[in-house]
């Protein structure tokens, strides 16, 4: 990016200062928050090979984990603000990466993120597995953000098929009632305010294209509020319209 490029991504962060996060036109702006890594191609270019593999061997699950990992960093790395990055194990379970960050830029990264400055911190956890979460892998990460870092108040899991009880993507049926998962992640966010919000492969494959991982986050976590029982829609898709059909059919004809 030339330096009158980065200087006119100055200007339009420093723009965003001044809008309400509802305000639609925050999604378009927002997305000169996360430029992405152009080695981000190459790598889920691997991921999609591992993927494709029907009976992949110990060491090639191994591997597939480390690129997903790789992903992952190469993502937040691209995110404005972001300065504060940490991998380690506690005394308890392990969590992978830890995102954090104290400027302007990041404050307005937590305000997108409906996330009070206090509780700014990101954390992240990839789970290279090719079944879905389950109850105990979502029960973790609550008890890890609810008892051990008080200061996150975003959990994301990457995975590949997603987590049980979360609406199916390949189904057109509306979802009606919420477990599993999605239960303990609806409860989780009425006892403490924070959100824990699921990638799955649809959603990894995305991230190559610069806004995607904000836009993502941002639908999630709108998601989460509303409990609509519907999958989520592409970034590809500027307006998100979800109408019975007497309404959707007057959005067809706008576009005759």
């Amino acid at each position: 990016m030339s330096s009158q490029q980065e200087e006119l991504v100055e200007m339009i962060i420093q723009s965003l200062e001044k809008l309400d996060k509802n305000d639609p036109k925050t999604d378009k702006l927002a997305s000169y928050l996360y430029v992405a890594d152009k080695r981000l191609s190459d790598y889920l270019a691997e991921l999609r090979v591992f993927l494709k593999c029907e009976q992949p061997s110990q060491d090639q699950r191994i591997q597939c984990g480390y690129i997903l990992e790789q992903i992952v960093y190469l993502c937040f790395r691209g995110v404005k603000g972001a300065t504060s990055f940490k991998s380690f194990q506690s005394a308890g379970p392990q969590y992978d990466l830890l995102i954090s960050g104290d400027d302007q830029k990041w404050k307005i990264i937590s305000e997108l993120f409906y996330l009070p400055f206090e509780k700014r911190n990101i954390l992240v956890e990839a789970k290279a597995k090719q079944s879905k979460l389950t109850d105990k892998d979502f029960a973790r990460l609550c008890s890890i953000m609810d008892v051990n870092l008080s200061t996150t108040g975003l959990g994301i899991f990457f995975t590949f098929k997603g987590a049980t009880g979360f609406p199916d993507r390949s189904s057109s049926t509306r979802q009606r009632k919420i477990g599993d998962c999605r239960l303990r992640q609806a409860l989780f966010h009425a006892k403490t305010g924070k959100y824990i919000i699921v990638f799955d492969q649809d959603d990894i494959f995305e991230l190559a294209s610069n806004g995607s991982l904000i836009k993502l986050i941002v639908r999630k976590i709108r998601d989460l509020q509303e409990l609509s029982g519907l999958p989520p829609i592409s970034t590809e898709e500027w307006i998100e319209i979800d109408l019975p059909e007497h309404l959707r059919i007057l959005e067809y004809r706008s576009k005759e």
